[in-house]
């Protein structure tokens, strides 16, 4: 399959029907870049199964592609193929913008440049993704370089370039002063994935303190160590890497881990709509946040298969359900990706609920549109000074019971766009939702998941594509 990858303008959704069927979770998209990036430790193949099929995978292999690594896809088999026998450039492109994960590959690249000396310097564009209110900062991943590697960095902007980049410099030789501790002030996902790609090329004993819990953490530690990397501990205890790596690391084959938001996302969707629903291929170690919340609200209706792969959701004749409050809190608590998706259905409920988002406060811009199918809800941000004189913000919604219309609104990001859609599906009449092109990058065959399901859902014929990568031979 070499299809281009289409993103309509717009989409249209008759909604007010229950989703019934089965969906099979893909690969997850929180892991799968980290994933590609560590294939650029190693000049042997490596191949990556369950792999999503997004847009931003089909970006960052058109990154890479750009820097001299063969990449090939099949979508209908889920399985890529990324071979960095040598790196032909040093310089990563405006396309980098497009996402912020992107920057998975300062690191690895640097660490690789260590081994290989193919080059000493690395000009990287500042990479894009969701804003969620604001500008996205950086600057503990520079101070990760700088931690790691000993590096310079400065910023340069290109003549005639709309695009800001930052320019890396190795050291000619490393440091013997560097601080062997990394950490954040509060865990973050892409600051520990950036962290283990890193590591690899430094030949110093490193600690990361404050590492993220998340399970696609584990997923690329099991394949770092799979490699040939000395890792040692786990992300619940601490992460250390023993500093004995000299040269570049094994080629592998490896599967990306099941996709824990994606199968949320369709259970909230059949909680939403009253369906019933079965969700093949998820683990349920990683959904139990959102699974045991569930299994809270609702005695009955939620089945599991003895090997703990399948999921069954029934909730056509759910009881009705009071509002609750959900902390947003750095996994295996109420995930902060998933707050935007809960909205909705927490409309539904008797009494009033309450969100309160410390990890990325700037979720915030789906209420407006949520509003436009008739969500009845107020927010605040507020000033939080912890014990330790550490200030941050606090994002709290109160989401009141609301009557859920049709209505007509637009993408604002990722998780966002997928809770109008969820929206859309729930109201009964006709919906129109703009700009949807946020929810491609996080949910594989989205439309026809949903179409699956009995969502009338179609999209614009005016959009635009994205270039499909090489096939497999």
């Amino acid at each position: 399959m070499t299809e281009n990858f289409f993103i309509p303008e717009k989409l249209t959704v008759n909604g007010g029907r229950p989703a019934q069927g089965h969906v099979k979770i893909s690969g997850a998209k929180n892991s799968i870049l980290g994933l590609m990036a560590a294939s650029l430790l190693t000049d042997e193949p490596v191949i990556l199964n369950n792999v999503p099929y997004i847009t931003d995978v089909l970006e960052m292999g058109q990154i890479m592609q750009d820097i001299g690594v063969d990449v090939s896809f099949n979508p209908r088999e889920r399985r890529l193929r990324l071979h960095a026998a040598k790196i032909g450039k040093n310089v990563i492109s405006h396309q980098a913008a497009n996402f912020r994960a992107s920057y998975y590959l300062w690191g690895s690249l640097l660490a690789r440049f260590k081994r290989t000396g193919e080059y000493n310097n690395l000009q990287v564009c500042l990479p894009g993704g969701c804003s969620f209110g604001g500008k996205r900062p950086t600057d503990f991943h520079e101070e990760l370089i700088k931690n790691v590697f000993g590096a310079h960095v400065a910023v340069e902007s290109k003549d005639n370039d709309k695009y800001s980049y930052l320019s890396f410099t190795l050291p000619s030789a490393e440091p013997d002063d560097l601080c062997p501790v990394y950490t954040t002030a509060k865990p973050s996902h892409g600051a520990t994935f950036h962290w283990l790609l890193s590591v690899a090329g430094s030949n110093q004993l490193k600690m990361m303190y404050n590492a993220s819990l998340e399970p696609e953490v584990s997923n690329l530690i099991n394949m770092l160590q799979n490699m040939g990397l000395g890792l040692m501990g786990n992300e619940r205890t601490g992460l250390i890497y023993d500093g004995k790596n000299t040269g570049l690391l094994h080629g592998i084959e490896f599967s990306v881990i099941p996709d824990r938001l994606e199968a949320a996302t369709y259970a909230l969707l059949t909680l939403s709509t009253r369906g019933e629903v079965q969700l093949e291929g998820i683990n349920f170690e990683h959904c139990s946040p959102w699974i045991g919340q569930l299994t809270r609200m609702f005695d009955k209706g939620i089945y599991f298969s003895p090997d703990l792969t399948k999921l069954n959701l029934d909730f056509r004749n759910r009881k009705k359900f009071d509002g609750f409050i959900m902390q947003m809190s750095p996994f295996p608590g109420f995930e902060t990706d998933l707050q935007q998706i809960w909205t909705p259905v927490l409309a539904q409920a008797q009494t009033s609920s309450v969100i309160s988002d410390m990890i990325w406060p700037g979720r915030y811009a789906h209420l407006a549109e949520l509003a436009k199918f008739g969500l009845e809800f107020d927010y605040h941000q507020f000033d939080v000074v912890s014990g330790q004189q550490a200030s941050a913000k606090n994002l709290y919604v109160n989401i009141h019971p609301s009557s859920l219309h049709s209505g007509e609104a637009k993408g604002t990001d990722l998780r966002g766009t997928m809770s109008v859609i969820l929206a859309a599906a729930t109201a009964e009449g006709k919906s129109v939702v703009n700009e949807p092109s946020f929810a491609l990058r996080g949910y594989p065959d989205l439309l026809e998941n949903m179409q699956k399901l009995g969502i009338n859902i179609t999209a614009s014929a005016n959009g635009r594509e994205i270039p499909a990568l090489p096939g497999i031979k």
